[in-house]
Parts: C-alpha cells; sequence; structure tokens
C-alpha cells in the first residue's frame, strides 16, 4: 500500500478465531458487526496535521435495547477539534471558538484518545512511514453515558465499554469515517437514594465517526437571530472579555444561488412498499421524494434533490443526507436532526426519521379514521427509554411527532371534516394518502433548513404552514406545497428577502400561554369553530341522545380560552361554550323531554369545574395558567358554584356539591365565602327533614363546609 493524504487506513491482521470471540462477547444481538473476513484497520495521521484543525463527527446509528425510544439514526453532534501526541496516545481536543471567555484563559478539553501502534509488522518499511503517526481507532476513551430518552435525565454512573471493533472504513474527499460497534455495562440511578442501582444495564451500540477537515462554507454568512423565534439558534458563543455575554446566530445550510444541489438519499426499506399489498397502490417512494424537493419552491431555484440509496451506502455516512424510512411500526414518530458547525451555525448534513406507522395512519385517515380505542397506550410510569451520550455529545432532534398524538387529537367538529374533503377538489384517495405522508417528510425537512415549528399555520386553510402539526384530517390539503409561511420564512433566513414572515406564528414555548398556539386544530377561529364545535356536538349529544361525553382533547381545547384567553369576552365565550347546557337550574321541561339530561348535565358541570380549578396539571393540556379574576367572567362562574351547591335545580349529586366547597375555598374571596355561608344555613335549616343516606350525606357535606368556613381565609 502507499501511505498518501492526511489520514490513510492501514489494514491489520486479527488472529484466527478472534473476530468469532469479538462476535461471541458482543452478543447475538449485536448490531452492525459486518463481515465474515478477520480484517479490520489501524488509521495513520501525518504529523503535519498535528495541530490543524478537523471536524469531528459522532453519529448514533443504533443501540440495543432501544427499549420504546428508539433512538437510533441521530447526530449526537460535531466538534471540532486538534490532534496532539503524547505518552503513547493520540489526543483530539476540543478547539472550536465558543468557549474562549478571555483572551487570558482559553480552555483545554480532551475528546478523545487512542492508543498509538508502534508493533505492527510491515507498517514501518511503508515508504514515508516516519511521517505518520499509526492509532487503533477502535480503542478509544468511549465515555459513554446514559440518558432517559423520556425525561432527559441522565444514568450513573457512566458506562463501562467492554468491547469495541471498527469497521466500514470510507475515505472522503476532505477526510474519512469509519463505524465502532461497542458493547458496555452502566447503573441506573434510585430515583429515591440516587444510589446506583444493583442491576446492570447492558447496551450494545454502532456510531459513526467521522475526521474531516474543518472549512467554512464559501460565502457563507451567519443570519442574526430575529426578535420572534422563527428558526433554530447556532451554538452559544461566548463573547471574549465581555463578563460571559454569549451570543447566537440560526443554524442554516450554505443555501445561495447558482449551488450545487444538496442530495437526499431514501433509505432503500422504501422499496419494500413496492411490493407489500397494503401500499402498493401508492406511489411512496414518490411521496417522500416530493416531501424533500418540494422545498425548492420556497427558493425559487433548486437546493434539494433526492435519489434511492446505492448499495454499500449508509445513514450513518457523514457526507451523506439520508431520509431514513423504518417499516417496523414499533418507534411510532418521526424527528429530524442536523450536524453544524459549533462556530458558525451552518449546517453540515442531516437526516430524518420516520416510521411506516405514518403511512398507515395516512391510509387511516383517508378511509375512515380510526377510533380512540386504536390509540396505543401511553408508556407505562417509570419506563426508562436508554439514550446514550458519547464523548461528551448527546442526540438533540429537533421535533419529536409521534403518531399517538396525532391520533389522541384525531375528535374534531364533522361538519369541518366534510369541507375539508371538498376543499381537496377532485384529488384521489391514493393522492390523499400520498399528500398526507409528503407532509410528514417536508416537516421534518423544513426543520434541517432551519425553520422551527409554526403551531399558528392552521389558521388558515389551507395551514399556512408545514411546520403545524396539522390536524390530520387538513394534512393532506398541504400535502402538495410548502405554505406561504415557510416560503417567507426560508427566503429571509438565507439572505433572499429583507421583510419576516407576516403570517401568523408561534412556536414551541408559546403553546404554554396561548390558546390559538394549539397542535393539531384548525380553522381562523378555533374556540369557535373547532373546539368548541366539536365539544358542543358531542356535549348535545350526551345529554339528549345518551352519547359518550365529550373527551378530555375536547374539554381541554375549549377550557384552555378560560385561562389564557386574550380578553374578558374570549373568556366569557369560552365559559359559555362549556355551560350551555348545563347550566343551573335546568329548566324542568327540558329535565323532562330528555331522560338522562340532569345526570349527564351534573356530571359534565363537575368535571367542568373541576377541571378548571382542581385537577393535576397533568390533565390540564398545554396550559396550565390558573384561572384568573375577571369583572365579567368571574361573577358567571361563582353563579354556577353557587347553583351547584344549593342544587337548585334538584338533580345535583353530593359528589357534585362537594367538589363545588373545595372550589369555593380555593378561591379565597369574599364572595366565594358569602356562597359557603349560604350554604351552610341552608344545609343546617334541611337536616331536620331528612333521613337515611340523604341525611348523612347532608350532614358530611355540611361538615366540610363549616370546615371550609372556620375558618374561610388561609
Amino acid at each position: 500500500m502507499v501511505l498518501e493524504g492526511p489520514l490513510v487506513a492501514v489494514p491489520r491482521t486479527l488472529e484466527a478465531g478472534s473476530l468469532q470471540r469479538l462476535r461471541e462477547g458482543l452478543g447475538s444481538v449485536a448490531p452492525g458487526l459486518q463481515g465474515s473476513e478477520p480484517g479490520t484497520f489501524y488509521l495513520a495521521l501525518r504529523k503535519s496535521e498535528l495541530g490543524k484543525r478537523w471536524f469531528m463527527s459522532v453519529y448514533l446509528q443504533q443501540s440495543y435495547p432501544e427499549d420504546l425510544a428508539g433512538n437510533g439514526g441521530s447526530s449526537l453532534g460535531v466538534r471540532v477539534v486538534s490532534f496532539r501526541e503524547q505518552n503513547g496516545k493520540l489526543y483530539a481536543f476540543d478547539v472550536d471558538d465558543t468557549k474562549v471567555r478571555s483572551t487570558l484563559y482559553t480552555p483545554e478539553e480532551i475528546v478523545e484518545a487512542w492508543p498509538l501502534v508502534d508493533d505492527h509488522p510491515g507498517f514501518k518499511r511503508l515508504p514515508g512511514a516516519d511521517q505518520y503517526l499509526l492509532f487503533d481507532p477502535a480503542a478509544g476513551l468511549d465515555r459513554v453515558m446514559g440518558m432517559d430518552a423520556l425525561s432527559q435525565e441522565l444514568y450513573g454512573p457512566a458506562f463501562e465499554v467492554e468491547l469495541g471493533f471498527a469497521q466500514r472504513f470510507l475515505a472522503l474527499k476532505d477526510g474519512v469515517s469509519f463505524e465502532k460497534v461497542f458493547t458496555g455495562h452502566g447503573y441506573s440511578f434510585d430515583e429515591v437514594t440516587y444510589w446506583p442501582e444493583p442491576t446492570p444495564i447492558r447496551v450494545t451500540a454502532t456510531v459513526g465517526v467521522a475526521l474531516r477537515r474543518y472549512q467554512e462554507g464559501e460565502g457563507f454568512t451567519p443570519t442574526p437571530r430575529p426578535a420572534r423565534e422563527h428558526y433554530f439558534r447556532s451554538a452559544p458563543r461566548i463573547v471574549p472579555d465581555s463578563g460571559g455575554l454569549t451570543e447566537q446566530s440560526t443554524r442554516k445550510w450554505n443555501i445561495r444561488p447558482g449551488m450545487k444541489p444538496i442530495v437526499w438519499v431514501m433509505s432503500d426499506t422504501l422499496k419494500g412498499t413496492l411490493t407489500d399489498p397494503r401500499y402498493r397502490d401508492y406511489d411512496v417512494i414518490g411521496a417522500v421524494k416530493r416531501g424533500v424537493e418540494n422545498w425548492n419552491q420556497a427558493f425559487g431555484f433548486p437546493v434539494f434533490t433526492a435519489r434511492m440509496a446505492q448499495p454499500g451506502e449508509s445513514f450513518s455516512d457523514d457526507d451523506k443526507n439520508f431520509i431514513l424510512f423504518d417499516p417496523d411500526p414499533s418507534y411510532a414518530f418521526a424527528f429530524a436532526n442536523t450536524r453544524s458547525n459549533p462556530n458558525t451555525g451552518e449546517t453540515l448534513g442531516a437526516s430524518v426519521y420516520m416510521n411506516v406507522s405514518w403511512l398507515d395512519r395516512a391510509i387511516e385517515v383517508i378511509h375512515g379514521m380510526p377510533s380512540v380505542a386504536e390509540v396505543p397506550a401511553p408508556l407505562a410510569p417509570g419506563t426508562k427509554a436508554i439514550q446514550l451520550s458519547w464523548n461528551g455529545m448527546a442526540a438533540a432532534p429537533m421535533c419529536d411527532w409521534r403518531v399517538a398524538d396525532l391520533e389522541a387529537n384525531l375528535p374534531g367538529p364533522g361538519g369541518w371534516v366534510t369541507s375539508l374533503t371538498s376543499a381537496g377538489g377532485s384529488l384521489t384517495p391514493q393522492q390523499r394518502v400520498e399528500r398526507f405522508f409528503t407532509y410528514v417528510v417536508m416537516h421534518e425537512v423544513g426543520h434541517t433548513l432551519g425553520l422551527r415549528h409554526n403551531f399558528k399555520g392552521s389558521l388558515g386553510l389551507p395551514s399556512y404552514s408545514v411546520m403545524e402539526y396539522a390536524w390530520a384530517p387538513e394534512q393532506e390539503l398541504r400535502g402538495g406545497e410548502v405554505g406561504p409561511y415557510d416560503v417567507a420564512a426560508v427566503r429571509y433566513l438565507y439572505g433572499l428577502s429583507s421583510t419576516l414572515p407576516q403570517e401568523p406564528f408561534c412556536t414551541d414555548e408559546e403553546t404554554r400561554r396561548d390558546p390559538d398556539c394549539t397542535r393539531y386544530d384548525a380553522t381562523a377561529v378555533p374556540l369557535e369553530l373547532f373546539h368548541g364545535a366539536a365539544y358542543q356536538a358531542s356535549l348535545q349529544a350526551a345529554l339528549k341522545q345518551g352519547g359518550a361525553q365529550p373527551d378530555d382533547t375536547m374539554l381541554n381545547g375549549v377550557q384552555q380560552y378560560v385561562r389564557a384567553g386574550r380578553s374578558s369576552t374570549e373568556r366569557v365565550r369560552a365559559w359559555n361554550i362549556l355551560f350551555e347546557g348545563l347550566q343551573a337550574p335546568i329548566p324542568p321541561d327540558v329535565l323532562a323531554a330528555y331522560p338522562g339530561y340532569g345526570a349527564v348535565a351534573d356530571a359534565m358541570a363537575r368535571r367542568v369545574l373541576q377541571r378548571l380549578y382542581l385537577d393535576d396539571i397533568s390533565l390540564l393540556g398545554s396550559i396550565w395558567t390558573p384561572v384568573r379574576p375577571d369583572p365579567v367572567l368571574t361573577p358567571l362562574v361563582l353563579a354556577q358554584l353557587r347553583a351547584n351547591l344549593l342544587n337548585l335545580d334538584g338533580v345535583r349529586t353530593f359528589a357534585t356539591r362537594r367538589v363545588m366547597v373545595s372550589i369555593l375555598k380555593q378561591l379565597q374571596t369574599y364572595e366565594a365565602f358569602a356562597i359557603l355561608r349560604e350554604a351552610r344555613l341552608a344545609l343546617e335549616a334541611q337536616l331536620p327533614g331528612l333521613s337515611g343516606q340523604e341525611l348523612l350525606a347532608a350532614e358530611d357535606l355540611a361538615a366540610r363546609v363549616h370546615q371550609a368556613t372556620s375558618p374561610y381565609f388561609l
């Protein structure tokens, strides 16, 4: 062989049987250990590269067990490193510009260290070998930590790596990449004592490691962050000698007119849909390709192109951008992640994971929406889903779009579904399924462009943006092209326009305070036309026909406007929607006309008021803001609390009346105190005329009122 270039692979020979012993040590489920020949490689670094800057990029291809999180197919990050040699090791130091606090103190961090090899037979005989350092890429530090993918809490202590194996060396035009398979064990923390539990957690994983020469894209100019968070941020960069001030720009590709289009590679697992009887009527590959290339519409020139993967290409290859299609439905979500230059925010590569469940749901939504019973059960409390970090780098997906969330939010106003179907025009069912699926791809690729979610995209029809979590029946309407918000957002980010988007916008943080910033809703007036319409349709059917009561999605969709409506008018309108048909006293003729009406009204009134004032925040949906005092709304609420507590229509159960006592005690106002005093006197007057269980329940209620008022104020 010839030693040529800054990094060179040098074959090494394993002893007979050593590969088999390695396989046995990794276990029968060890992922990605390729080849049957007993051979692997060392790497040789030209000594003149010492001290120069390189990118080190790490990609978690897969791990076992993944549990229910399925965190494979994720970039763990990019470091800017330089190499140094000392005491028989080659060290990689982090040398990016983001951590330099002052001109006096420059931090030094060791990212990785590999043992140098000085006993390779024949290497020293190669021409120019004295100009290279030979090291073993399979024997690095491998500081692996476990993280709960659901809570983001670290497991501890660190995993102890037992075995490692390097494979799939690739020479890139600006460096090299290879895969490393390793196995190890660690322990989880006891959640009470924070002491390591005795049961070890064994993990086997495959990571792709790339070492590529540091470079910044020609003509790349970071875009300053606008006041609104339309875009993902670059890594924080300390301003030297500023007392710790930091600055951030936006993350984006080096996209510009005249560029060569960026290639996305679609995993060959998509080919299975061509022969699967469930999917062969749909152009699934074309739907994915359109999901990538539709973004060219926003720029006005080709920026992306998509093709099928070729034999030997892997989604862990650092020089590829991959659409991963998982034909197994276990990990029913979609996410995107990018790898970027920490100094500038320039996107160097990206991948998108999506699951066959999205295709299944597209077919079910178009051909008949699944019932609530088909929604997958949530993870059991205390479930641990292992996610790995490697040498200080951990995955940070831009999006975690779950099929279960989409299914749980399918209920909506039936009339609106009909109007949406009409808006689809002459699309065939096959085209509608494909566009539904395309929307998911467009959404995730949009994240790689730098766009954050826009949960007000749904205020338009079709949606202003594919960065919305669209209500499922509406998703197909935007699956054919990007929205006006998307066009404006990318054109500003990439310097093609000086105007920020003018369409309605909100993102993840605002879902906690703005009820119009809700996932999976629709219409320009969601309180009136979507949440309220669905809730009232279900409520009236329950009251008059004995149907199912409104589910939590419907209830929370309306009650969040009582909590966080923008005005008294909106808050009162939401209250009126919640209580229309439930107000006490219910007219006697209504109770007579609909058997069971009173029992449903009692149960729903209790449920609504309990949700507004007493329920745990885990039940409230996105907005947890307490109901605020309001000069118009508060008297309406107090009137219903009083009417339910005093049982003015004779249908309010003691269970409901007890809840009213708890709410009035919590309010801590003179008006609420006066209602409790009135109830106490009324109950004391009623007790002599009662008997049996009714007397016992009334005495209990009177005791609760007495306890709540003696004293009342906390």
